[in-house]
């Protein structure tokens, strides 16, 4: 067990993209980062090795969060790790995009909420067992499901109902002095949008933006960081949209 740490946090989907931005920019604030991770290794270890260079503490959690018993075996392993948990950020999820409702599977159906619903509840779920009274947890949800628009009949409904959960957990958990608050990216240069996106319409995406162009991971890290900060400790129940002031 590591010692001598004033607080841990457990960031799921840490590899790459929001949630690597998330994990670093929270060890900079002397935070020992949990990096979950599920396939290869590779994107997690440099996570890990940015941090521990920098002079952070970090250990990679390899877990897939769409299978309920893997997500309390990682809390358990985090937990074994570091003598307990403070923050959790259920950042996990994947996109399918660009397909309207008519057409949509039940595979596609069971693929998507198998993480972004299912993943999520028994995250936040394990949080509310296994978060130290006083502590922060953080749904990331997506701007997507507040200005919902065709094609996104299937990911806009799972990253909602995130939103549902954590609000209801944020009165549960308040006797505990815990926050849970969830925050909602914009449209985001990360790994996934990238590959779910042409670049044609990642140009058409940030000349729309009324910032003039589109989020990157650092921008949505800053204010999970604020959550999880002693000044973000009166914020609670709340929905903070991050997406640079654009209804899309």
């Amino acid at each position: 067990m590591i010692t001598s740490i004033k607080k841990v946090a457990l960031i799921t989907e840490a590899a790459t993209g929001i949630g690597r931005a998330i994990a670093i920019r929270l060890a900079k604030d002397g935070i020992a980062i949990a990096v979950n991770y599920i396939g290869d290794s590779k994107p997690a270890d440099a996570v890990v090795n940015e941090i521990t260079e920098a002079g952070g503490i970090a250990v990679a959690f390899h877990a897939n969060v769409g299978v309920v018993s893997e997500i309390s075996s990682l809390f358990d392993a985090v937990i074994q790790e570091f003598g307990g948990i403070d923050i959790v950020v259920a950042n996990a999820g994947i996109a399918i995009m660009g397909i309207p409702i008519a057409d949509v599977t039940e595979a596609d159906f069971d693929r998507i909420n198998a993480v972004n619903y299912k993943g999520t509840y028994f995250v936040l779920q394990q949080a509310a067992k296994h978060v130290k009274n006083g502590g922060r947890i953080i749904q990331i949800s997506s701007s997507s499901s507040l200005y919902p628009a065709a094609g996104l009949g299937i990911y806009s409904p799972s990253k909602a109902a995130g939103k549902v959960v954590a609000e209801i957990l944020s009165q549960e958990l308040g006797h505990r002095q815990i926050s849970v608050n969830s925050v909602f990216p914009g449209p985001t240069r990360t790994p996934l949008m990238e590959k779910e996106i042409s670049k044609e319409e990642m140009e058409r995406i940030s000349q729309a933006m009324n910032l003039g162009r589109m989020g990157e991971p650092e921008d949505i890290a800053g204010v999970v960081a604020f959550l999880a900060s002693p000044e973000g400790a009166w914020i609670n129940g709340q929905q903070i949209i991050a997406n640079g002031g654009g209804r899309i």
